[in-house]
Parts: C-alpha cells; structure tokens; sequence
C-alpha cells in the first residue's frame, strides 16, 4: 500500500538520489508509525497532493527528508526528528487550494497570482490545525517562508524558533535542488550551501554549516560503495 504512494514518482527514468533516500525514509516511517492517528492523516493529505501534483510531493519528501537529518543532527532526539518530517510532508499541504494555471505554472507569476501563493501558508496551517496537528507541525507550516531579516511571509518575522530555521533551510534547499516546472537547471548541494552561506540574513548560519557536514558525509556513502566493489573487481 505505501510503496503505491510512489508509483507516479518512479515514472522518472533517472530519479535523485536525494528523491530516492527520502521516499525510503517515507516509507521506513509510515511503516513504524502505521495506525497512529495523527500520521495517517498525514499520509492521506499527502496522498492527495501527490495525486494532484506530483511535483510539489516530491519537494515535500525532500523537505520532510532534510528536515529530519538537520533535526538529528542539532542534537535533538529521534523522536523530534519524525515529527519534524512530517511536519515538512505536509508544510505545503495549502497548495491543495490552488488553482493548476498557478500551481503548476511554467511562467513567472504576476502580483495578483502571487498573492494566492502567499496565501497556502495560512491555508495550509488553517487545515491542519482544523485538524488537529501538533502545534510543532504548525509552526513548521507556518514559518517556512519566513526569514531572519524580516523579508519573508506572511508575517515578516525576524524572530525565528529552531523549528522555523529548519522549516526554512529545509524549503529552500529542496526548492534548488529539485526541477520544478518553471525551472528546469537545479543546483548542486555545494551550490546551495553557498547560495545559503551568501544569504546568512536570511538563513540560520549555524544550521546552514550543520546541513553542509550533513551533506558532505551523505555524500561519501557512494564513493565507499564504489571502492568497495571497485576492490572485489580487482581480486577476482
């Protein structure tokens, strides 16, 4: 049943990596949680953004799947971790209310247009609340648009929670690092971590070194594989 979730994803001939280990974390955490209340609710919302659009699932996983590791890696517990993917599953759940000409437009959007986009963060908080998320999966929804000097939305906010640093860092990082449908060039993770590094008035430094270690250690996991089978090659 949870692997049909992902049946319109893996339509893609060459899939992300990073796309890739997040629906494995999907799945590894829909599974222990299987019957919990609260993530089955999760899981049918995000079934029904995948349905309506596949793309805005997929940067939802690879939120939810940053998330998760820079929550484990400040130092907090696992058990945060998992509510902060969920949190990130469904951080942009509002969307649901918008219509496809702006949802899944190809052109830049003009005041009016952007001004609906603006408005599925409190859309999307409305319904979760409604539905009786945990005021941490709120505050992710909430805040991930939000900025530390201020340029953000919907409020404006300089004062940014550790659940809102992370709820932004984790948005951004999936919006450059995935194809979206008006902008097919995607970034590199070093790319990105230096777009961070360059807006560190916007984005929390100290988080933003803690994805980079992160990203780097991630990173060496191929390169291992490779030398290991690289060196059985050379034995036989």
């Amino acid at each position: 049943m949870l692997q049909n979730i992902f049946c319109i994803f893996a339509r893609r001939r060459h899939m992300d990596d990073v796309l890739l280990d997040s629906q494995s974390l999907f799945l590894q955490l829909f599974s222990k949680y299987k019957g919990d209340q609260e993530w089955e609710k999760g899981r049918a919302l995000f079934v029904s953004m995948n349905c309506r659009d596949p793309a805005t699932a997929n940067h939802s996983v690879v939120v939810a799947f940053i998330a998760y590791h820079l929550t484990i890696n400040i130092c907090l517990t696992s058990c945060h971790a998992e509510r902060m993917f969920l949190a990130g599953l469904l951080h942009d759940i509002g969307k649901l209310s918008m219509p496809d000409y702006i949802l899944k437009s190809s052109y830049r959007l003009n005041i009016e247009e952007r001004t609906l986009v603006v408005e599925h963060v409190k859309v999307g908080h409305d319904v979760l609340k409604q539905l009786d998320f945990g005021s941490d999966i709120l505050q992710f929804c909430y805040s991930h648009h939000e900025r530390l000097d201020g340029s953000g939305y919907p409020h404006g906010t300089t004062n940014q929670s550790e659940i809102g640093c992370i709820a932004a860092i984790s948005d951004i990082y999936s919006a450059l690092r995935l194809p979206r449908s008006y902008r097919s060039n995607c970034l590199s993770d070093k790319e990105i971590i230096e777009f961070l590094l360059q807006q560190d008035d916007q984005f929390n430094r100290n988080y933003t070194y803690i994805l980079k270690s992160f990203l780097n250690k991630r990173s060496e996991i191929p390169k291992e594989r490779k030398a290991l089978i690289g060196n059985s090659n050379r034995r036989r």
